[in-house]
């Protein structure tokens, strides 16, 4: 397998072909990792991307930006993830602190929604309650700042930290949720060939970036697979989520009692690796518009998978976090109260429309995946999955020595 692949031009280009050069052909897992998180470069974090706007790169999110975030169509989803935090704090029986941890909370528009609700309807929750934000990109974080100045007296109960691990084993009562955050962890491509599972590889040849295949970079992939009960045909390609898996491990070793909120658009295993998605789902997002071409605007545009639900549910169960459910957004949404919120006179005509973006069948409702796990809550009965639109046991989850 031998494609060229057009280039691009950038300091971060010329870093990636100095490795390549310095230690062979790169995991397209790697190349992402350099490609969304490189610390200067990166189009998470700061430096070209930056420069090539002409303005500040916290614009990529949003209506003006490259994509949109549920947060970004309208309040409603901080308006139901507070309703969330209030049942948890009820099944805790109102700690202290309560402890919500946001992992990738972009420009801050849903924790500045949350704590808007929760500074309207339940002073005293506000008080107990201690937010952490976690965030790696320095010029993210400044978005963050500014978008939760409002709340500068509050500035104690506000913490950031650059990753979960910073918190410890078990030190979360509450609550820890993402929005669209592992969808854009970097990772591992692979393909069928000749009965065999192949990686693909990314490598230069004079200026051009090129694929190609190499036995997989680590016994992880096949085990990942295997392990799922996944069985690939020839010719197949598609994504395999190790960071994603790694991620999970973290986020639920830090709690101790409550839930994992996991938003994001996807599939189970099952869906994911159906014989109709045989060539993947990576796609890359440049100003609303679908880029299929990873090796071009390198640092200057998104990218991004599928989430495989049920390797994360798995993931999650093997270190004491246990699923409580798994539905769609639209169904969470309803299911907290959604329409009594819409129905308040609080939003307008315009406003409603927006709203009835997040209940779509084929854009936000459906396509967005919320899954639940929980700790130490002994299978708790949750409003937000008071509807759901699968089978219990959809996501298959299987033991390791299954």
């Amino acid at each position: 397998m031998q494609t060229r692949i057009h280039r691009s031009d950038s300091v971060l280009v010329d870093r990636i072909r100095a490795e390549i050069a310095e230690h062979g052909p790169i995991t397209f897992a790697r190349f992402m990792e350099l490609a969304l998180y490189d610390p200067e470069h990166g189009y998470y974090m700061t430096g070209a991307n930056e420069r090539a706007r002409g303005a500040d790169a916290e614009t990529r999110l949003g209506w003006e930006g490259d994509f949109l975030t549920a947060p970004d169509v309208h309040p409603l989803l901080g308006m139901i993830l507070f309703r969330q935090i209030r049942e948890v704090d009820a099944l805790l029986d109102h700690p202290r602190p309560l402890t919500v941890v946001e992992i990738g909370p972009g420009k801050g528009t849903l924790v500045r929604d949350l704590l808007h609700a929760c500074s309207r309807s339940d002073p005293d929750l506000l008080t107990r309650l201690r937010y952490v934000l976690v965030e790696r990109s320095p010029m993210m974080r400044r978005a963050q700042e500014q978008m939760l100045a409002p709340y500068e007296r509050r500035r104690n109960h506000l913490q950031w930290v650059t990753a979960v691990e910073e918190l410890g084993d078990r030190a979360v009562t509450g609550l820890i949720y993402s929005n669209e955050l592992v969808d854009a962890l970097p990772i591992h491509r692979v393909t069928v060939r000749g009965g065999a599972l192949k990686e693909i590889m990314v490598d230069v040849a004079g200026a051009e970036f090129i694929e190609s295949l190499a036995d997989p970079s680590t016994p992880e992939l096949g085990e990942y697979l295997r392990r799922q009960g996944i069985t690939l045909p020839e010719g197949y390609t598609t994504e395999i989520h190790l960071e994603a898996v790694r991620w999970m491990k973290s986020v639920a070793q830090a709690l101790d009692r409550g839930l994992l909120v996991t938003i994001d658009y996807g599939h189970t295993a099952q869906d994911y690796y159906a014989p109709t998605r045989r060539d993947g789902t990576l796609l890359c997002y440049s100003r609303h518009r679908i880029v299929r071409d990873p090796y071009t605007m390198i640092g200057e545009q998104d990218m991004t998978a599928h989430v495989n639900f049920s390797a994360l549910a798995l993931a999650g169960e093997e270190h004491g976090a246990s699923v409580a459910g798994f539905t769609n957004l639209s169904h969470y949404l309803i299911g907290l109260g959604a329409e009594e919120l819409l129905a308040d006179g609080s939003f307008d005509s315009h406003d409603l429309r927006r709203a009835a973006e997040l209940f779509r069948p084929q854009g936000f409702g459906g396509t967005f995946k919320v899954l639940i796990q929980q700790k130490g809550l002994s299978a708790p009965t949750l409003r937000g999955l008071r509807f759901r639109p699968f089978f219990d046991g959809v996501l298959d989850v299987r033991r390791s020595d299954a």
